[in-house]
């Protein structure tokens, strides 16, 4: 069986049982328009959130984003500056960094990005390296913040926001850097899946796919474009955006 025949069977096997697959798109690290930045928009046949570091954001890219109003602007971090201890994973709010620190950085980055891409502003974090400490989580809500996405899929849901994470990360971040490769894609597609069908992941998550267009291959940019072609064949698979799932 080949691996796009296990995703029909996973998606055969939710018409069975009369749900809809819900399925968004998140991409990382947007700053500028560029030439990579116009080939993920003129692919993006369906809703997309866009990730944007707002202490790099450049004039530009909110921009090449007005007559694009299908693309939501998520917050990513404010600097995407590492600001773990020595030896600690990348982050840039872990819990050594206190709240009032970590708060002003997130308050800046927020109205910069309100400001300059208005009603396309969704105010959902996206912590850098999908890292943010469980304290500075749980105090998001109070900066207005409605959600917050990282990777993997969801458990514990910090207070008075919505968190709809992602699941299937297209890039070999581990090994070439290019890239995952067809069979392991679709094997962290169909697997979060089924765990939602089957009630071993949260069934009421959508499942997000993440990239990154600013390192996407040939063969990246290949994957993209089979799965949107082979999702819109599916009557019972649904592109959810960023503005539904992180709501007022």
């Amino acid at each position: 069986m080949s691996t796009w025949e296990a995703l029909a069977r996973e998606c055969d096997a939710w018409a069975d049982s009369g749900r809809r697959i819900e399925l968004w798109w998140r991409d990382d690290d947007a700053v500028a328009d560029t030439p990579a930045l116009r080939q993920l928009v003129e692919i993006a046949s369906v809703p997309l959130a866009l990730a944007v570091i707002p202490a790099s954001l450049e004039p530009s890219l909110p921009a090449a984003l007005k007559s694009h109003q299908s693309v939501s602007v998520l917050q990513h971090g404010f600097a995407h500056r590492n600001q773990a201890p020595a030896g600690g994973k990348k982050s840039e709010f872990p819990g050594s960094r206190p709240w009032p620190e970590v708060a002003a950085d997130l308050a800046q980055g927020r109205d910069r990005l309100a400001a300059a891409f208005g009603a396309q502003f969704v105010p959902a974090l996206t912590p850098p390296w999908n890292r943010i400490d469980k304290g500075h989580g749980s105090r998001l809500a109070e900066l207005g913040y409605r959600g917050l996405t990282t990777y993997l899929a969801r458990t514990a849901v910090p207070a008075g926001i919505t968190q709809v994470n992602t699941h299937l990360d297209v890039i070999d971040w581990h090994g070439s850097r290019g890239f995952v490769g067809l069979p392991a894609a679709l094997a962290l597609l169909v697997g979060h899946l089924e765990a939602k069908r089957t009630g071993k992941a949260d069934r009421d998550e959508p499942t997000g796919v993440l990239t990154h267009h600013l390192v996407h291959d040939t063969e990246t940019w290949a994957f993209l474009g089979e799965l949107l072609d082979w999702c819109a064949k599916r009557p019972n698979v649904e592109w959810r955006s960023a503005a539904d799932l992180f709501p007022e």
